[in-house]
């Protein structure tokens, strides 16, 4: 039996970004592309769990600006844009020829913008939890909690103190809103590196993951003319990225394959996600 091989590295994308890549699995199994969520969350590691290193080779980068890429938290240079020729750069350091695109709310967004741009590149789409970059979608997740431009505002606080308790109002309403196990609040160092996370989070969703609406749109447009074939999951009671993201993205591509995943929100590793995911990524012929 072939044993699973880990390895990382840095590579550098230009702007003086720098992004840090693990790689899961034999460089000749099925390559599998794993794009993160956030923006600015960065790879956890949890994400092996989901994938099967012992007939996949799986990429997973860490964003411009998220986890152990360099500059933590850099706003310079960082656009959607940026993300997807990193992505691309990534693919042919690697010669890798195609890949399967895989990824979970922001990163499923960041997975359309990928293969939209790039369709010649994949093999295939594996979409959970979609997320929409709409002013309007962005709202509603902060309605009954603190608003975008003042969490904004107080993660630009001078005071470290009062940057930290910013961040963690924001990763308290983000863990109530999520449905998964409350794990025990962070301690400071925890909190200084979630006031970066936010802080990128908070550029990106302030201009609208510079999609919005009509970059979102015309990128599931060219999509869907690629005739790549896409799979979307989504929890019934996802309240981060409520169902009808899915049902949106679903219509936009014709083709596309959804799959409901029951009594799940938007926890990635709920077992009816995880269900759902693993069945979904059995290799390709």
């Amino acid at each position: 039996m072939t044993m699973s091989v880990e390895a990382s590295f840095q590579l550098p994308v230009g702007d003086g970004h720098c992004l840090w890549v693990q790689t899961l699995g034999q460089p000749g199994g099925e390559p599998v592309l794993v794009v993160h969520g956030g923006p600015g969350s960065g790879c956890s590691p949890r994400f092996a769990e989901l994938y099967d290193p012992a007939l996949q080779y799986v990429v997973l980068p860490d964003q411009r600006g998220a986890g152990r890429s360099t500059p933590v938290g850099g706003l310079g240079a960082n656009t959607t844009v940026h993300l997807v020729a990193d992505l691309e750069t990534l693919r042919r350091h690697l010669g890798i020829a195609r890949w399967r695109v895989t990824g979970g709310s922001w990163g499923a967004t960041l997975a359309i913008a990928y293969a939209a741009a790039h369709p010649g590149a994949v093999i295939d789409v594996l979409l959970r939890s979609v997320f929409i970059p709409s002013r309007a979608r962005v709202e509603a997740f902060f309605a009954g909690g603190p608003s975008l431009d003042a969490l904004a505002a107080g993660l630009d606080q001078p005071d470290p103190a009062a940057a930290r308790a910013t961040a963690l109002a924001w990763w308290q309403h983000e863990a109530a809103m999520s449905g998964a196990s409350i794990p025990p609040s962070p301690d400071t160092p925890a909190l200084d590196r979630l006031v970066l996370k936010y802080r990128l989070q908070a550029h990106y969703l302030r201009a609208g993951c510079f999609l919005g609406d009509g970059g979102f749109d015309a990128a599931c447009a060219r999509l869907a003319e690629a005739r790549l074939p896409v799979t979307l999951i989504h929890g019934r009671d996802d309240r981060v990225c409520p169902p009808d993201n899915a049902l949106t993205v679903h219509a936009r591509l014709p083709g596309s394959r959804l799959v409901w995943a029951e009594g799940c929100g938007h926890d990635p590793f709920h077992p009816a996600m995880q269900a759902a995911w693993r069945a979904a990524l059995r290799p390709c012929d």
